[in-house]
């Protein structure tokens, strides 16, 4: 009994080695050819989770980055790509391609193994990947020693990155090998004729300069619009159902007590703030403080803002409007409604710098609505005129360049004509010629130095006609293809360029003004160039090559789009699969690949 027992005992510790063996060999990690589920299902197909994990790890293998893969969103790629494995290998019967067992062998012989990613990521995700466009992984399969294929490292291999048995992997990898074979027939069909290329290589290397000038509606807004009371009531008047829609959006801005304030602000420059926090702030004081002593010499306060506040509302004269809580920042808006009506405050530090402010009046029920109203029609009325009158310039000089006239010649013929609003060029100056006949680096009366420098706090030139940043200019632009962006603020990018290459030699012209996103833009085509024959012959064979690429990357992206509206359009996915799993703190819960066993 006892020698039975002793028997009995030795088969199970046998049996129990031989599982541990099979299941778990070392350094293979356990083959799941069990509990297999579905991760895609189309049309009755089953495309199981095992070649799921199998192709996820295969896309993996040469990235430690989890997070970023995750970040891709792999898992999802990876679903993607057997669908189209799918239905390549089900059109591939149609066509009749397929792989033989010798061919299938002498491809794992050499180590080389595929893995599908859907058609129009194949170039994106495959580069992140460093996966070429032939979709192929390269696995050690040979001896250290004799450099020649071996079966058991070609197993340990396999079972280490896919988790697959090998018969299960030759399966896996033929439906892949049929794949990739449909996918470079359908490449090899695309052509590139050498005149085509050449066309391409030409439009894609040629290049175009433009003359331009802007007409920019903020120069109009600035100094050529009429904004007193009378023109902007009568402007008022005449559209009253849009200033009635305007001012309902607008009214809880002023109502039930708004303030009417300016204010003078100095910011600290980005040449002051380089010499440290503390210094750029001390060079903002000063210039306010310099400010300060020209509105206690009597200057007004509309005035000393113009020329010396580094707010927005400089051209304005520091006119903030009628101001309710919650529109200035938190010190200046403290202080903004402490004060009475007429009161100029103190110095106030803000983030930025520094501000004083002042309270023309303080608005109340019917007199905030009546100044809201009429801020609000002075904001429309403006933008209506300055657009108008940018639109107007736009196509004068157009059309006198057109007429024969140089660009420089239209433009300079317009400006002669053009007359600010009254009260636009306000506050006293020097004139520019009077500065420039100054000498010995004295300070002008406008306290500019000859140097072009101002004094901190000093008053600058006003804003006219012929100092206006934004007045209209003739600018040329840099050097464009054809995809270029010659002029930054087009409201649509694309169209000078396009435009620029419709022209056919320099100095035309086209029959329409461009839309910038702050007003008009007359163009001139000034120079073109391009590509030379030597240049063509230096570039052919690489030129063809990549445009070739690219049109067979685009049948490719063509052709699954056409499969998937006929064979595969019932398509279904595990969403407990795709789901991207979050790693613990400690790392664990990130998959071990075998990145270090992979050879070329």
């Amino acid at each position: 009994m006892n020698r039975l027992s002793q028997i009995f005992g030795a088969a199970i510790v046998i049996a129990i080695a031989v599982v541990f063996i099979v299941q778990f060999r070392p350094n293979t990690g356990p083959v799941q050819s069990t509990a297999s589920t579905c991760a895609v299902e189309v049309r009755g197909s089953c495309l199981s989770s095992i070649e799921f994990n199998a192709s996820r790890n295969l896309l993996a293998m040469r990235s430690v980055d989890e997070n970023r893969l995750r970040a891709m969103g792999l898992r999802r790629i990876t679903a993607e790509g057997l669908y189209e494995r799918w239905l390549l290998n089900e059109d591939a019967k149609r066509l009749g391609i397929s792989v033989s067992d010798d061919e299938l062998t002498a491809e794992l012989g050499t180590g080389r193994v595929r893995v599908s990613l859907p058609a129009d990521k194949i170039r994106q995700v495959g580069y992140a990947l460093n996966l070429r466009e032939d979709l192929i992984r390269y696995l050690d399969v040979r001896n250290r020693q004799t450099k020649k294929f071996d079966n058991k490292q070609y197993e340990r291999q396999i079972r280490n990155i896919t988790k697959m048995s090998p018969t299960d992997f030759r399966d896996y990898q033929r439906k892949e090998l049929i794949a990739a074979r449909m996918r470079d027939f359908i490449r090899a069909r695309v052509r590139v004729g050498e005149n085509e290329a050449f066309e391409q290589f030409s439009r894609e290397k040629s290049t175009r300069t433009l003359s331009y000038v802007r007409f920019d509606r903020r120069f109009y807004s600035d100094l050529v619009v009429d904004t007193s009371e009378k023109a902007i009531q009568a402007w008022a008047d005449a559209n009253k159902e849009e200033l009635d829609k305007t001012w309902e959006g607008r009214k809880a801005q002023y109502l039930p007590e708004c303030r009417v304030a300016r204010i003078i602000t100095a910011e600290v420059k980005p040449d002051e703030a380089e010499q440290g926090p503390e210094a750029g702030k001390a060079a903002a004081k000063a210039r306010i403080e310099q400010a300060v002593q020209r509105l206690k010499k009597g200057e007004s306060f509309a005035d000393v803002a113009r020329s010396a506040s580094d707010d927005p509302s400089a051209a304005r004269g520091g006119e903030l409007g009628c101001v309710t809580k919650g529109r200035l920042s938190k010190p200046v808006e403290d202080k903004l409604f402490e004060m009475k009506a007429g009161e100029v405050s103190d110095l106030v530090e803000t983030e930025d710098g520094f501000q004083v402010i002042k309270v023309e009046q303080i608005a109340k029920d019917a007199e905030a609505e009546k100044i809201g109203r009429l801020e609000a029609a002075r904001a429309l009325y403006v933008a209506h005129e300055s657009e108008r009158l940018a639109a107007e310039a736009a196509k004068q000089v157009l059309a006198a360049a057109a007429g024969g006239k140089s660009l420089e010649d239209a433009l300079a013929a317009y400006m002669a004509q053009l007359t600010p609003a009254k009260g636009a060029a306000a506050a006293p100056g020097a004139k520019p010629e009077d500065k420039a006949a100054k000498q010995g680096g004295a300070t002008d009366a406008g306290g500019t130095k000859n140097d072009g420098q101002t004094e901190p706090g000093a008053a600058r030139a006003p804003y006219t006609i012929a100092n206006h940043p934004n007045r209209p200019t003739v600018e040329a632009s840099l050097p464009f293809n054809v995809s270029g962006s010659p002029i930054a603020d087009a409201r649509d990018s694309t169209e000078p360029a396009r435009i620029a290459f419709q022209l056919d030699k320099p100095g035309d012209l086209p029959k329409d003004v461009v839309a910038l996103e702050n007003g008009y833009a007359v163009i001139q085509l000034k120079e073109k160039t391009s590509p030379s024959q030597e240049q063509w012959d230096k570039d052919r064979e690489f030129y063809t090559s990549a445009m070739r690429a690219a049109k067979q990357n685009d049948a490719l992206v063509g052709y699954m789009r056409r499969l998937k509206s006929t064979i595969g359009s019932e398509v279904k996915y595990d969403q407990s699969l795709l789901k991207e799993a979050r790693p613990a703190e400690d790392g664990s819960g990130e998959p071990e690949l075998p990145i270090d066993d992979e050879g070329e």
